[in-house]
């Protein structure tokens, strides 16, 4: 592999993964001082939608440093298609010279996906994806799902608090992305959302009302998801109502910020070591409700 090369190594790009993807970017950007470099996507496989997320982020991250990338698209062929219908190439575009011309498909069926990645920078593009779910979502949850009502606001809920939570807090614009899937062994479906940034991150969002100068990343995450922690005078309970409704719902949260990731599953929690990076990363999975 040429030494101006970023590959990503990970076949399956998921909130887990994407740790050992950091630490390789880290390591590649200390090392590398050239102004044109590779972005190797050539062995991706299943990327969810907090994997499409950090792409955008890698390549604007990228960007930042570099001003000649070019990106190397997955050699597998369904991979590039499902990637170009969730318009991540168009949106890597913005920050990579994409080398050849993404194969586009047919979608499987109609309005397979919940959410095409979206740039969220201002408070007309929250309204624009919700609107967007509106049209699609009630009845993918409903139906396929089996969500009440109440859940399937709920999960529009979701969506929103983060997506404001960009604007409000991250001092960033960010991206947001919704997919649903199967899990075939278990014969059970469930859709995740991803929402990722690059600004200022939990801890430093904090701050302005908080002594956080000796908390570690991860301890920041697990005060922000506390109801009586405020990270501002305008909403402030974003990513406590998000822990809420994914522990209503049987579902699994992750956020990472700074080093650190933090995982969420029912009453439970675990803090895993990730690289440093900038902004704020959260993957939502939400699962089919059993009859």
């Amino acid at each position: 592999m040429d030494n101006n090369t970023l590959a990503i190594a990970e076949q399956n790009l998921s909130a887990v993964s994407c740790d050992n993807v950091l630490r390789d970017l880290g390591a590649f950007s200390s090392q590398r001082d050239e102004d044109n470099i590779v972005l190797d996507l050539s062995k991706l496989g299943f990327v969810d939608p907090y994997g499409m997320g950090m792409l955008c982020l890698i390549g604007r991250h990228l960007s930042a440093k570099y001003w000649d990338i070019t990106c190397r698209l997955p050699e597998n062929s369904d991979v590039e298609r499902y990637l170009t219908r969730m318009k991540v190439f168009d949106a890597l575009k913005t920050y990579v010279t994409v080398a050849r011309v993404p194969q586009t498909g047919q979608p499987r069926t109609r309005n397979e996906s919940l959410l095409e990645i979206t740039t969220i920078e201002q408070r007309s593009d929250i309204e624009q994806v919700l609107s967007v779910i509106e049209s699609r979502v009630g009845t993918i949850l409903s139906e396929e799902l089996h969500y009440t009502v109440r859940e399937i606001t709920g999960f529009k809920n979701v969506v929103a608090e983060l997506c404001h939570n960009i604007l409000d807090h991250s001092g960033d614009k960010g991206f947001v992305v919704a997919q649903r899937y199967t899990n075939h062994r278990l014969n059970r479906k469930f859709a995740i959302i991803g929402v990722c940034d690059l600004g200022i991150g939990i801890r430093e969002s904090l701050s302005t009302g908080h002594d956080t100068a000796h908390w570690s990343h991860g301890q920041a995450i697990k005060m922000a998801i506390q109801k009586t922690v405020s990270r501002g005078n305008t909403r402030g309970l974003g990513l406590y109502i998000v822990k809420q409704i994914c522990q209503e719902n049987n579902g699994r949260l992750h956020i990472r910020s700074g080093d650190e990731r933090v995982y969420i599953r029912e009453d439970d929690m675990w803090v895993y070591p990730s690289a440093l990076f900038p902004g704020t990363q959260v993957s939502i999975a939400l699962y089919e409700k059993t009859r």
